[in-house]
């Protein structure tokens, strides 16, 4: 039977925190994502384009859209978790904001780095209010 592991470091450990991406966090709704193509700000970058608007509720919501041209589902899913990771460590959007990113050609053959680039530039200008 296995127990408990104790020792030393064992009253110093931290509590878990959670790291979920959830339902609260995403755009989901249609009607979102037209309302924040039509009345969001629009910011561009190489691989990825930003499409900013007020939210309703109490954090930021992230939505993404990538085209069947940028490959098979596979490629689109994966770029889809990197762009929720890459959103979900981010400090600067913690206002009630919806943001919804569209997926430019050629972004899957980048590597992790250069996109996680454009998307700090990307939230960097968000941030600061610069016009597109």
């Amino acid at each position: 039977m296995l127990s408990e592991p104790s020792g030393p470091g064992r009253e110093f450990s931290a509590p878990r925190v959670s790291e979920s991406f959830g339902r609260d966090r995403r755009v989901l709704r249609r009607a979102d994502y037209l309302d924040t193509y039509s009345s969001g700000r629009r910011y561009v970058g190489r691989w990825l384009v930003f499409f900013v608007r007020p939210a309703r509720g109490s954090c930021a919501r992230l939505g993404v859209t990538i085209t069947k041209k940028t490959g098979t589902a596979v490629v689109r899913n994966r770029l889809r978790r990197k762009l929720r990771e890459l959103f979900r460590r981010c400090s600067e959007l913690r206002g009630a904001v919806d943001v919804v990113v569209n997926v430019r050609a050629g972004a899957e053959e980048t590597a992790f780095a250069e996109l996680s680039r454009d998307f700090e530039k990307l939230v960097a200008r968000v941030g600061a209010g610069v016009p597109p």
